[in-house]
């Protein structure tokens, strides 16, 4: 799949196979949930290079690891990426609807 940065994502699993061991105070992304990302980092894991991601509505404080402390980040394979476009045409059927004057609602 293609991502990219600030792309809307959905979370469809919460199951991450990367952050086994959470630190007290982390913030993790729940299935179900909408997204933006904020960065897309790519590791060397099972012998390929797979995409990371971190999102914007969650902000994690640098943990310890055995290189150096960082932010964690997040199997990319657990997020949908969005189609903006059908987006739009969902944001079109939830806008407000302008009230005409003199017409009882």
């Amino acid at each position: 799949m293609e991502y990219h940065l600030g792309q809307l994502v959905a979370c469809i699993d919460d199951q991450f196979k990367f952050t086994a061991e959470v630190p007290a105070g982390m913030t993790m992304p729940r299935k179900g949930t909408v997204y933006r990302i904020r960065t897309l980092d790519f590791f060397r894991a099972r012998g390929r290079s797979l995409p990371f991601l971190r999102v914007q509505e969650i902000v994690n404080p640098p943990f310890q690891s055995i290189i150096w402390p960082y932010e964690p980040v997040f199997e990319a394979s657990a997020f949908l990426p969005l189609d903006p476009r059908r987006l739009d045409v969902f944001g079109q059927h939830v806008a407000p609807i302008k009230r005409v004057e003199g017409v009882p609602a």
